[in-house]
């Protein structure tokens, strides 16, 4: 075999191993990069679990916490308006709403005449009033929301008309 034929065999091969080193280097480069996005997926998710994990973190004490508020409400029914107490309860109570609002909790507003709303609210009984078959007729405990999502629902008590 002479040199020429040697060059042009080993060109060949050459080029194949070539094509072959660029495949593979292809193939690592991709599966680099799809390692590198699901690296990123993955911390963007951590993250968000995270943030989840700290917003509701508190969910039971501030659950808890909703009996004493429940407490005061009732305190204050029955407490006369001139009563020198009430001015104190009605503080005390306030502050306790301004802390747990400042840690995501709304209070669930509901309406006589509404439709009930499963989501939000939860059927305790029936009542004949003069509102529409199937609509609240009274409220008869308070509902909470912490950051957007149903802890307590409203115990409602729906009309029949």
């Amino acid at each position: 075999m002479t040199n020429d034929e040697k060059d042009i065999k080993n060109n060949g091969t050459e080029a194949e191993d070539a094509e072959k080193l660029r495949k593979e280097r292809d193939e690592y480069l991709d599966g680099w990069k799809r390692a590198k996005a699901d690296l990123i997926n993955y911390k963007k998710e951590e993250v968000q679990r995270l943030e989840n994990f700290a917003k509701f973190s508190n969910e039971v004490l501030i659950a808890e916490l909703l009996t004493i508020l429940d407490s005061f409400e009732l305190g204050l029914s029955v407490v006369a308006e001139n009563d020198p107490a009430r001015k104190g309860m009605e503080l005390i109570k306030s502050q306790l709403e301004e802390i747990l609002r400042k840690n995501g909790l709304e209070r669930i507003h509901v309406k006589r005449g509404d439709p009930l709303d499963t989501n939000l609210e939860e059927a305790v009984g029936e009542v004949n009033a003069a509102e529409p078959p199937g609509t609240i007729a009274e409220e008869v405990s308070s509902g909470y929301k912490l950051h957007g999502r149903v802890i307590r629902p409203a115990r409602v008590k729906i009309s029949t008309g």
